[in-house]
């Protein structure tokens, strides 16, 4: 069963989600929540509806969420803290409605946020193709130019996102303090985490993945899976192994 909800923003306003249930007790029911990439939205083009209806039928409750200036959301650039407090936001909605045993699945711009935030008592951590080093992905005449564009008062750039309005993005998004070093927040990891991957991803290169997973503790409980044949837009039969691969790491830690 799902159901459209709209989830009251702590700064104004609220977010586009929608909830993924069981309809069992909260008390006991693990639920995920979906964070979407980059320009993306809370479907992730159908990706995270499979998603979250596979994970009700091996007995989790989900959550997918537009975040702040995206999908159906009003327009605002879009930046890392404001994702960061919306992942918390929606957090504080879960424990509201009685939900204890809460996981975390970030997808590539959602996995960096999913980092960052850090929310202490999540019972585990999923990074789908996470860019955590998304700072470095971004070209220095691009941040030239947003820099400029800023200084002389310039609308903020428009980026195309499927099947919504283009995404706002202007120097707050490569400013924000929360992109600089990712490595600060890895090295502090302390919840369970599993990170998944394409050996083929040409946008978050496997080599990257490798790097981040090795800033991870050596004590924590942390694994990384490399999916042979596919890159960054995984689908199909790749999503399907994304997928279990997920709901085996979510069976370890949820159901002891």
């Amino acid at each position: 069963m799902l159901k459209k909800i709209q989830v009251s923003r702590s700064i104004d306003g609220f977010l586009h989600a929608t909830i993924y249930t069981t309809e069992k007790d909260p008390l006991i029911t693990p639920i995920v929540v979906l964070c979407h990439g980059f320009t993306g939205d809370q479907t992730e083009w159908g990706r995270f509806e499979k998603t979250a209806t596979i994970l009700n039928q091996n007995g989790y409750d989900a959550i997918t969420f537009d975040f702040s200036g995206s999908g159906k959301n009003i327009r605002e650039p879009i930046t890392l803290s404001k994702q960061s407090q919306d992942l918390k936001d929606i957090y504080n909605y879960l424990k509201e409605k009685g939900y204890v045993k809460i996981n975390i699945l970030g997808l590539s711009f959602g996995g960096l946020t999913a980092l960052v935030t850090q929310i202490p008592d999540i019972v585990s951590y999923i990074f789908w193709a996470p860019a955590f080093y998304i700072f470095r992905l971004i070209p220095k005449f691009h941040k030239f130019l947003l820099k400029l564009a800023y200084i002389f008062k310039r609308p903020p750039i428009k980026r195309e996102s499927l099947n919504n309005h283009p995404v706002l993005m202007d120097y707050t998004f490569i400013s924000d303090e929360k992109m600089k070093n990712p490595n600060q927040y890895l090295e502090n990891m302390e919840v369970p985490s599993l990170i998944i991957h394409g050996n083929k991803d040409t946008t978050i290169y496997p080599k990257v993945i490798i790097e981040a997973f090795q800033h991870m503790p050596a004590k924590l409980k942390k694994k990384r899976v490399e999916i042979e044949g596919t890159g960054h837009n995984f689908d199909g039969k790749y999503l399907d192994l994304f997928i279990e691969h997920s709901i085996n790491w979510l069976n370890e830690w949820n159901k002891k």
